[in-house]
């Protein structure tokens, strides 16, 4: 790459052609308006809209061999970084942005992100790893700095990106069938609203509700239900149960079932009460009722790592205390529940 300043007799047609626009020319009155962006590689059908600027010097970058145009970096990198569930738009302005494909929870690779980011002219940048994301959602942004790079940048980040399928992905979410236990003693009109509630989300995640079962508070009444429920359930969600209460009806009739209880509690508030066991490597969640009618409770950030098929283990959490306070500041944590293919651009 070599900057050349044209001038005077050397600002012509043919010394423009093929050069990279180092600056972006504006309409000589109207300081708002550009005639042409930077980063534009020249041709001398550009001379006419140059002589229009009416300027006395003109910055441009000579591309040599072995150099790659900016835009086209941008695809290349785009392409070593894209993984399952991200698809690319662009190059705009040089960047190249990377969206959700579909409804998932985003992942990035940070090591080699950070590996990648301290290789020189590259810029990679993203949302935070783990965040949930709709259809269309950005979740990354690709370029390199200058207007032109070394094609060796471009072989730095593919040893960086060897081995691996993508340093950026959507993780997709499995339909599932998802049946309800409810001990709590519901209004009718509280059980329109707790279903609607329940229905919305699950559908979120591409699943549906199997059936949804009302038990009284008797240890039999609820070991008859699971055992039901799990004849044509993936997942079951329960409600009513005292977490605390090692005599709640719940929890003994699991522990009758054989079920294993892989956590209570959880470090995070709203929704600290919850518990997740395991039977016949089926999940059985348990929370509040009223965990169900809100969108921002520790359900809400269990169930997507449910719904990828996953097993949520006693560590996932434990990891929830980060960040665990669930305030407002924390909504992009939470599914959007409701928005279906939502666009970001």
């Amino acid at each position: 790459m070599k900057a050349e300043a044209l001038r005077g007799s050397s600002l012509n047609a043919a010394a423009i052609d093929g050069a990279v626009l180092a600056q972006t020319l504006m309409v000589p009155d109207d300081h708002h308006r550009p005639l042409l962006v930077k980063g534009r590689i020249l041709s001398r059908d550009d001379w006419p809209v140059v002589a229009d600027a009416r300027i006395d010097e003109l910055h441009v970058v000579r591309m040599e061999p072995g150099d790659i145009h900016e835009d086209e970096a941008a695809r290349r990198l785009a392409s070593l970084v894209t993984g399952p569930g991200v698809v690319q738009h662009g190059p705009v302005e040089s960047q190249v942005r990377l969206s959700a494909e579909i409804n998932g929870i985003f992942k990035v690779d940070i090591q080699r992100l950070e590996a990648l980011n301290a290789i020189a002219d590259i810029s990679i940048f993203t949302l935070f790893d783990g965040q949930l994301v709709s259809k269309g959602k950005t979740v990354a942004g690709v370029k390199v700095t200058p207007f032109v790079v070394p094609e060796s940048r471009l072989r730095d980040v593919e040893r960086v990106c060897a081995g691996v399928d993508g340093v950026v992905q959507v993780l997709a979410f499995r339909p599932m069938r998802v049946a309800i236990l409810v001990r709590e003693r519901l209004e009718p009109a509280q059980r329109e609203k707790f279903q609607a509630s329940i229905e919305m989300k699950v559908a979120w995640f591409g699943s549906t509700i199997s059936e949804i079962c009302y038990v009284a508070d008797s240890v039999d009444a609820v070991r008859e239900a699971i055992t039901g429920l799990l004849r044509d359930a993936d997942l079951v969600l329960t409600a009513g149960a005292n977490a605390t209460d090692p005599l709640d009806p719940t929890l003994v009739a699991l522990e009758h079932l054989g079920a294993q209880m892989e956590k209570q509690g959880a470090p995070a508030h709203p929704g600290s009460a919850v518990w997740l066991a395991y039977l016949d490597e089926r999940p059985i969640f348990g929370v509040a009722a009223c965990g169900m009618f809100s969108k921002a409770t520790v359900l809400d950030l269990i169930l997507p790592r449910l719904f990828t098929g996953a097993r949520v283990t006693a560590g996932d959490f434990n990891s929830l205390g980060h960040g665990g306070l669930l305030s407002k500041d924390m909504a992009f944590r939470f599914p959007p529940y409701g928005a279906f293919d939502t666009l970001d651009a």
